[in-house]
């Protein structure tokens, strides 16, 4: 994929948190009842997802499927993040461990949407990017693919720039996000049969062989899935 390209890939917005216990049950019903409906009502925001990890923390992971990172820059959402609702005021200050990335979706093989998610951090080797995306699209994902399991991978390159834009919901929050590098999002229907494929495929080699270096991994099963009504029309 080359530059241009890239600019035009599709956006993604990857949410990983914990939250404060007791707000725990109060915290699923605003994402539910407000907060997905919310940001689906932007124009660009296609589909979102939420995911619970089954093994560790964060606890908590919201995927938005964007026409383009521009969405995530634009007016629109700007202002949505500048004017946050009541209901978000009193939720917003109860996250805990955030990561949150505004990325481009740059690379992706397979097809549909998998009951369960394994995400993993990774980063190219300073100047060796585009022999990381090499090792991504001809031997790690088609890896990966070869197990029965396997139903998407795709690879998000996180955009500092955009984000980091300032907003008032970054504010409640009261703590610097973290953000991601790179995500490879594997998604399958056995987490126990995927985790094993993506362990072989990590030991096939990593860094100076081959551009990529592979970070820490987690695994979340899917929560639900809404598809903005524009999109669905």
């Amino acid at each position: 994929m080359n530059d241009k390209d890239r600019r035009k890939a599709p956006g993604v917005l990857l949410v990983l948190n914990d939250v404060v216990k007791d707000m725990e049950d109060e915290f699923n019903r605003w994402y539910q009842e407000q907060h997905l409906g919310d940001r689906l009502g932007i124009d660009g925001f296609q589909r979102a997802r939420r995911y619970r990890s089954v093994d560790g923390q964060p606890n908590y992971m919201a995927v938005f499927d964007c026409r383009s990172i521009d969405v995530l820059g634009s007016p629109a959402y700007q202002r949505r993040l500048a004017n946050p609702t009541d209901w978000t005021k009193k939720v917003m200050p109860c996250f805990r461990n955030m990561q949150r990335s505004a990325c481009r979706e740059t690379w992706s093989t397979g097809e549909g949407t998998g009951g369960s998610a394994i995400v993993v951090h990774c980063k190219p080797v300073q100047g060796r990017e585009e022999d990381a995306r090499r090792f991504i699209k001809d031997q790690f994902g088609p890896g990966l693919m070869l197990s029965s399991c396997t139903v998407r991978i795709s690879l998000w390159e996180a955009d500092q720039a955009v984000t980091d834009m300032p907003s008032h919901e970054a504010v409640l929050r009261g703590v610097q996000d973290s953000v991601a590098d790179w995500v490879l999002f594997v998604e399958c229907y056995d987490l126990g049969q995927m985790a094993l494929a993506l362990h072989t495929q990590i030991l096939t080699g990593e860094g100076a062989k081959t551009g990529l270096l592979l970070g820490s991994w987690m695994r979340y099963q899917l929560i639900c899935e809404r598809i903005a009504q524009r999109a669905a029309a």
